[in-house]
């Protein structure tokens, strides 16, 4: 199973998208530190920024959902999964291979995002101690906020990975999986905003899957910060739901993934 994974990120590393994926988040975070170095006219302090990891972990996320894709429908659109098949290895094993593959590529990009934002936070704005408090958050450092950050980040991670592979392993179009990937990603807040009118009249809707993923908002529980009333869950019935949501797609997405047939492909 190891030799698998490590096979799988072996095929990863070797593609020029990987990285320049990696490269774009990376710019992408510093342009964004230097833009709001321009806009602000009063000094704006590094913490500010480094706390909420620059506000960038969207754009990693998209970054894993596409890799999450294209790792198993490129598979079936170029015919290759034939003979990854013929290995000693079973649907269960590779379908779980690719599946951590991705995770890893999402810990590689937080790693990266986290450092970059501190650099860039405290050579472009205002230095500061990342041990020193944060507001919002009680007595927590921006360390610990930031840590906390990427830590829920990679929760919402596995649950988009989830979803995506449950694509994927539906449709044979990669196109069509990082789309639809995508639009569960960006779309959330859109339907969000629909969804809470019906969930003052039906209360049993604020466990709809679109509203565990406020997760992030509700954070600042954990430090002991009182919650807005609008998020009509808190942090730990949002951490429940997402894990629930993520075994039920998991399981769907690789019971898919073992029954497809590959005669088809």
């Amino acid at each position: 199973m190891l030799q698998l994974i490590k096979n799988e990120w072996i095929k990863l590393a070797k593609k020029n998208s990987t990285w320049i994926m990696l490269g774009i988040l990376a710019i992408l975070t510093v342009g964004i530190t230097l833009l709001i170095k321009m806009v602000n006219t009063e000094p704006m302090g590094a913490n500010d920024l480094f706390a909420s990891l620059t506000d960038m972990t969207s754009f990693l996320n998209l970054f894993v959902v596409v890799v999450a894709a294209s790792s198993i429908a490129e598979e079936f659109s170029r015919g290759t999964i034939k003979f990854l098949l013929i290995r000693p290895y079973s649907r269960t094993q590779i379908f779980a291979a690719k599946f951590i593959n991705s995770l890893l590529f999402a810990l590689l990009g937080t790693v990266i995002l986290g450092i970059v934002s501190f650099l860039s936070a405290n050579l472009l704005l205002k230095s500061q101690s990342p041990f020193e408090q944060v507001a919002e958050f009680g007595g927590w450092s921006a360390l610990q906020v930031a840590l906390m950050t990427a830590l829920v980040n990679l929760l919402l991670v596995v649950l988009y990975v989830t979803i995506t592979m449950f694509i994927s392993a539906t449709m044979r179009s990669q196109a069509m999986a990082v789309g639809l990937g995508v639009g569960v990603l960006f779309g959330s807040s859109l339907i969000n905003s629909f969804m809470a009118m019906g969930i003052r009249k039906y209360p049993w809707l604020k466990w709809n899957l679109f509203n565990t993923l406020n997760i992030r908002e509700t954070l600042p529980q954990l430090a002991g910060v009182k919650l807005d009333p609008y998020f009509t869950l808190d942090f730990w019935q949002s951490l429940g739901a997402l894990s629930v949501y993520g075994v039920l797609f998991y399981f769907f997405a690789n019971w898919i993934f073992s029954a497809r047939d590959v005669a088809l492909s």
